[in-house]
């Protein structure tokens, strides 16, 4: 009886580029192996892969559908997969099935012949490259957005409730969440305050969307997506809301830094500094290593002047991360942060963690991991991409647990990017006090 061929995969870096060698058969009994090697590659941060198959003699329909759906995925992170070697029974495979001119590189010499390349065309406007730079080993790069852009921010409602118990589904307002608004707090969907007030929960909005952990019992998020007239609308217990746009993106890579991670509070940090303010609203779009926050397991507007805070009571209330997990999924996070707060908005704040003295509120809506296109983004065209094609799994309060002992951190990042502009505070909302 013959034994199954194994399929080797060796890597080779080459010039911004990885190269994977494979030798075997590419048949289904393979293909998802050769799979979690480009998969592994990608959560990496290699976004452009060639395969050498000189050493492949065979490729079913396993391996053709393995090889589309990472090209397909590499495509919209503005990466590249491509065949640079191949055999001749592979090739036939490919050209048969209609493939080979959306897998199979050119050959360096015909390239030249037509004048043409096998990377990317450039576009007759060069883009403007953005400033570099380290920072405990982790790589920066900024991208100028709106120059001058100041966020105009308000506080809704008023937080303090929450701890006695007062908060109450009458006292909710409706925001709207247009292109240029963005904020968190805890709110729900439904036609109005009586209507939600068995779901309020955690949510933001960014970008014409917005994403809300009902309260109910329900395991998924829900969502809100703009579309022709339609504009999502949150009823809102209290929250923080901006309008404007923002001054700079900065994209972070944290792959050659000391715990390859780079905490939520270094990240606010770099960005206030970056500013050079001391206080901004903030959007993240990252790959992340670990989430650590809380989630409310029943709506606030039923406590009925009980406290939620109540030992052992809080247990029934909140649900908290317990260990630290490598999740590597996609987080779109949504926050504010401040050196110096004043007293109202102080109570909306809290402390971020051992890398910045900043005080701040963030939430993160958890995606399933998909690799994020590098270089300067579009936020809304990200953001609607993003719940365009994946559903969230839950919307979290995010927290920084520096307990001696039992304590599980904060929120790790790897890659991705960070859109931030300095505040201003604006006239307060109707029955609301307002931020400084």
């Amino acid at each position: 009886m013959s034994s199954i061929e194994i399929m080797e995969i060796t890597h080779h870096p080459r010039e911004g580029r990885l190269e994977l060698q494979l030798k075997g058969r590419l048949d289904a009994n393979w293909s998802d192996h050769v799979g979690n090697a480009i998969e592994s590659a990608i959560r990496a941060g290699n976004h452009n892969i060639d395969l050498d198959l000189a050493q492949v003699d065979y490729v079913s329909s396993a391996g053709i559908r393995m090889l589309v759906k990472h090209f397909k995925r590499l495509k919209s992170a503005r990466g590249t997969l491509r065949i640079v070697r191949t055999t001749d029974a592979v090739l036939s495979v490919l050209q048969l099935s209609g493939l080979d001119a959306m897998l199979v590189a050119p050959p360096a010499n015909v390239a030249q012949a037509v004048g043409k390349t096998t990377e990317p065309q450039k576009s007759e406007k060069a883009e403007v490259e953005p400033r570099r730079w380290e920072l405990k080993g982790a790589v920066f790069e900024s991208y100028d957005q709106q120059a001058g852009a100041v966020l105009d921010y308000k506080l809704h409602g008023q937080p303090e409730q929450f701890a006695t118990g007062q908060l109450s589904a009458e006292q909710s307002i409706r925001v709207r969440f247009d292109r240029d608004v963005f904020g968190l707090g805890l709110g729900a969907f439904g036609s109005g305050g009586r209507d939600a007030q068995g779901r309020f929960g955690e949510f933001l909005g960014v970008g014409g969307t917005a994403v809300a952990q009902p309260t109910d019992g329900s395991s998924m998020a829900d969502f809100q997506i703009s579309e022709s007239q339609f504009v999502p609308e949150v009823n809102l217990l209290y929250g923080l809301t901006a309008r404007g746009g923002f001054a700079r993106l900065l994209r972070f890579e944290a792959g050659q830094s000391e715990r390859r991670v780079m905490a939520l509070s270094d990240l606010i940090e770099a960005a206030l500094n970056n500013l050079q303010t001391t206080s901004a609203g903030f959007v993240i779009l990252a790959e992340s290593a670990c989430v650590v926050g809380a989630s409310l397991r029943q709506s606030p507007a039923l406590a009925a002047g009980k406290s939620p805070w109540n030992f052992p009571g809080v247990r029934d209330w909140l649900s908290f991360t317990t260990e630290r997990a490598d999740e590597r999924n996609v987080v779109l996070v949504v926050g504010f942060a401040e050196r110096e707060p004043a007293s109202d908005c102080a109570l909306f704040l809290r402390r971020l963690g051992p890398g910045t003295l900043a005080q701040g509120h963030f939430h993160a809506a958890v995606f399933p991991y998909r690799p994020l296109p590098k270089g300067n983004l579009n936020l809304q065209e990200s953001v609607s991409n993003l719940l365009g094609t994946e559903s969230a799994q839950t919307v979290m309060h995010l927290l920084a647990d520096e307990r001696e002992f039992e304590g599980v951190g904060q929120t790790d990042l790897m890659r991705g990017a960070c859109w931030a502009a300095p505040l201003k505070s604006s006239e307060p909302a109707p029955g609301t006090r307002s931020t400084p």
